[in-house]
């Protein structure tokens, strides 16, 4: 039975897991096809997929054509999307007879590879009894390929397929929609079991949680018999680049039938650090930020996880981020995302101030604001537009517990799995 289903009406659909499966690669053909040729050929000066990110250089990333091997196992049978520090592609395991998914790094991203890597190093260490673990995406294999007309390699990451994002499916249908509470609730669970054995047993702080980060397990296996089919019958959209590149069009599963789909995963380690404590650096995307990243302090922690978290909760059911941060020119300003802060949590105490050394820019020797723009104070739980009553008041205080100016003061992953709205039915 399907974790949660699309309705007809575009509607978010909670449904009950009976089993939480981790082989969902699927097995596939013990013969390899011959791979079509026939495509769209797209014009060779329109930018196209990846040559649309901001400073692309072609020879960052590896050439990767569909039908061809990777380390003499993998085949490649289309892709699933790029980024700015990798393209993906769904391969046949040649030896376990199974579909993965394979990220391969471009060269740029050395250290988001390198990050990757030594968390998924360590993961292979950590052993915890249950089920825990595999909320956080496994790696299956790994290796290296290298151009034929260059020396650095590019790190390969082998995972099993999963079917779409949470962010894409909140938005079937092309409008974002809150997620039903009862939902929120058990996605909740699922990251926050996934982030205390990362923070608990594993000692990471992922510092990375976003909804394109959280993915949903395929739960209908024969979308990965159709992503084969359809290369084969109607070759995606490719442009040709000198002798040796294609760059080929995203393809995309297609929706579950009856609409299901599985658990959600948490993915992507290339922010992540290991250790439970760090000096300040530049980590989190920008609306999810800490309080303490972006004023400066001295040292942040696996708190850093917890109030991001408590943002992107945020999204699930009022859609809009609780912060933005943004200035009147497009741009994202510490200053103005401060005032957001202060405007919804009050004034930050003094011990939080004194440790970071841009207090004196927006506060007061007293602690009060002196920012430019005037405070607009307003209450968590009036900005909760999507529920009412004891649900209202109980998901404020959730988040409030979240939301704390002082990192020790933020509940853990494991205390949040038993605040009383999470364990409401």
């Amino acid at each position: 039975m399907s974790f949660l289903r699309l309705g007809r009406n575009g509607t978010l659909v909670e449904r009950k897991a009976a089993v939480l499966r981790h082989n969902t690669t699927g097995a596939v053909r013990p013969s390899p096809r011959q791979f079509a040729t026939k495509a769209s050929p797209m014009a060779s000066h329109e930018p196209f997929e990846e040559e649309t990110l901001p400073g692309y250089e072609a020879e960052e990333f590896y050439p990767v054509h569909i039908g061809e091997k990777l380390n003499a196992r993998y085949e490649v049978l289309g892709k699933l999307g790029y980024g700015a520090s990798a393209t993906a592609w769904l391969c046949r395991d040649l030896k376990a007879k199974e579909r993965v998914a394979i990220k391969i790094y471009d060269k740029m991203s050395s250290q988001h590879a390198n990050r990757e890597q030594e968390a998924y190093d360590l993961l292979t260490k950590v052993t915890r009894d249950g089920p825990l673990h595999h909320h956080v995406r496994q790696l299956l294999d790994s290796f290296r390929v290298t151009r034929s007309d260059a020396a650095d390699p590019h790190l390969c990451l082998v995972h099993q397929p999963l079917h779409t994002s949470l962010y894409s499916f909140q938005r079937f249908g092309g409008v974002a929609r809150p997620l039903p509470e009862s939902l929120a609730k058990s996605i909740i669970r699922y990251i926050l079991e996934a982030l205390d054995f990362l923070h608990t047993d594993a000692g990471i702080t992922h510092c990375d949680i976003k909804l394109s980060n959280l993915m949903l397990q395929i739960e209908d296996m024969s979308v990965l018999d159709d992503f084969e089919r359809a290369e084969q019958e109607a070759p995606c959209a490719r442009k040709v680049v000198g002798d040796t590149r294609t760059i080929y069009a995203t393809r995309r599963f297609q929706n579950a039938k009856g609409h299901a789909y599985g658990p959600p995963i948490l993915c992507d380690l290339g922010e992540a650090r290991i250790g439970s404590s760090h000096q300040y650096e530049e980590i989190q995307p920008e609306v999810y930020k800490a309080p303490e990243i972006l004023m400066q302090l001295d040292r942040w922690d696996h708190s850093v996880d917890i109030w991001n978290l408590a943002c992107v909760v945020w999204d699930m059911i009022e859609v809009d981020h609780l912060f933005d941060g943004y200035d009147d020119e497009g741009y994202h300003n510490n200053g103005v995302h401060m005032r957001e802060m202060v405007n919804l949590l009050g004034r930050p105490p003094r011990d939080f101030l004194s440790r970071s050394p841009h207090t004196w820019r927006l506060f007061d020797q007293e602690g009060n604001w002196k920012g430019r723009t005037p405070l607009a104070p307003v209450s968590l739980e009036a900005r909760i537009q999507s529920l009412s009553g004891d649900s209202k008041t109980g998901f404020a205080d959730f988040l409030s517990s979240m939301l704390c100016w002082l990192p020790d003061d933020r509940k853990t992953a494991g205390a949040l799995l038993r605040h009383p709205w999470l364990e409401e039915a």
